[in-house]
């Protein structure tokens, strides 16, 4: 199984993509391959999370109001875990206007080609994601979740004329099909190249990527989470679609079994 990060990050990974095998059909959880995380949509949510954080080491809550985010926090390090929150910026099928947009308007570099990963890519190509994305800081998916074989997903990588890779981007349904979010797709993973930065590329493989996600996956809506203090990323979003839907994403960690500070960037 095709799995990246640290020692810890793969323990996780590996270990949540067995666990949702057994999971099966529960709408109470959803991954984007890289763990698992609980919908909030039921009672007992809190529970089940810090549940599953002392079995992975670490998990998410998809979405608390923000006003109630205090609250929650306050009564999971009761517990003697840690947390850590994200701002959710949803959006609907208006972003994949806005994608289109966006992509008729702007192209990527001329020595740019991406490379959609699927189950009969090479190796290779997942590591190029990998690369990119870990030098970011981004958790890559774990391969089954890349290749779109154990939930409809797929991953890109633009590489340069040499091969060398260059940009990322990903997308995933993450919810079981028996979740009415079964159709809101878990989208980004958009990582550049440092000495690529400034090009645009992130704008336009996101799009591409947003596009993509509604015509291959049958996506309706989406999701992604952005960290306190990345205004870049916020006005990517915005230019996509996303807005902050005034939610929080509550990142549950078990310092015991999991030494990272957090899942990913």
């Amino acid at each position: 199984m095709e799995v990246f990060g640290s020692e810890a990050q793969r323990r996780m990974s590996t270990m949540g993509e067995h666990l949702m095998q057994l999971l099966g059909d529960d709408p109470r959880f959803c991954s984007h391959g890289r763990g698992i995380q609980i919908a909030n949509e039921y009672s007992g949510a809190l529970d089940d999370a810090v549940a599953m954080a002392r079995i992975l080491g670490i998990t998410a809550i998809e979405s608390i109001p923000r006003e109630e985010v205090a609250t929650a926090r306050e009564r999971i390090e009761s517990e003697g875990l840690k947390t850590d929150t994200i701002a959710c910026y949803l959006g609907s099928l208006n972003c994949v206007e806005a994608a289109r947009q966006v992509v008729a308007t702007h192209a990527l570099p001329e020595d740019l080609t991406i490379r959609v990963i699927d189950r009969s890519s090479p190796p290779e190509w997942l590591e190029a994601f990998a690369e990119v994305a870990l030098s970011h800081g981004v958790l890559p998916p774990i391969g089954p979740v890349m290749r779109g074989l154990s939930r409809p997903g797929f991953a890109m990588v633009v590489v340069d004329r040499s091969g060398a890779p260059v940009a990322t981007a990903g997308s995933v349904l993450c919810h079981p099909s028996s979740s009415r979010l079964h159709s809101r797709a878990q989208w980004g993973q958009l990582s550049t190249k440092p000495e690529r930065m400034g090009e645009g590329i992130a704008k336009v493989l996101g799009a591409i990527a947003l596009i993509h996600s509604h015509e291959k996956l049958g996506a309706t809506g989406f999701k992604t989470g952005i960290a306190p203090g990345n205004i870049p990323s916020a006005r990517l979003c915005e230019r996509l679609g996303l807005e902050d839907s005034g939610n929080d994403i509550v990142a549950i960690i078990d310092p015991h079994v999991y030494s990272e500070d957090r899942l990913t960037k």
